[in-house]
């Protein structure tokens, strides 16, 4: 049980109803993690609109940022976002039960091609060993098609699931 309140769909009114209509139109599902910004209109508009802009970056295969995401949120023990990110592997990108515990296990494992799985493993050593990130690489990155955008982009989209990990595990949503 969450400690806070979670607003529901039905009851939103003004912003967080056009916020929700969105995401709905968009997802087909507004999930709880996010309603409870809905307490603040402004940061639930500013949450759906990062959401919007993470996903424009046509570089980044959904598949891979699904990855990315259920490996930072097993790593931080998030269970509704492992969760929500293993059932989006499953059901639309029918990724199998015994994939997922190899990706686990080893992220390496991750059936992506070089280019996706080079951004995989950049994005989860950006959230897990920042200190030894090098330019080699940033290098080894951009010898695979990567602009500077496009690894910032990564870095801040893992990031930000470290820290959505962390806002859902306070509050003990879901």
């Amino acid at each position: 049980m969450s400690l806070i309140t979670i607003p529901s769909v039905e009851s939103a009114t003004g912003e967080v109803k056009t916020v929700y209509d969105e995401m709905l139109e968009s997802w087909g599902v507004v999930p709880e993690p996010i309603r409870a910004f809905s307490h603040n209109p402004k940061l639930l508009r500013n949450s759906w609109e990062r959401y919007k802009i993470d996903a424009k970056n046509e570089n980044f295969s959904p598949k891979m940022t699904a990855m990315m995401r259920m490996l930072i949120a097993e790593a931080h023990a998030c269970e509704f976002c492992i969760g929500f990110n293993k059932a989006m592997l499953m059901n639309f990108f029918e990724v199998s039960d015994d994939e997922i515990i190899a990706l686990k296990k080893d992220p390496n494992s991750a059936n992506l091609d070089d280019t996706q799985k080079a951004m995989l493993l950049f994005m989860l050593k950006s959230t897990s060993t920042p200190n030894e990130i090098s330019k080699d690489d940033i290098e080894d990155l951009k010898k695979l098609g990567w602009s500077e955008k496009d690894i910032m982009e990564g870095v801040n989209q893992a990031t930000h699931m470290v820290a959505t990990s962390l806002f859902i595990d306070t509050f003990k949503i879901a």
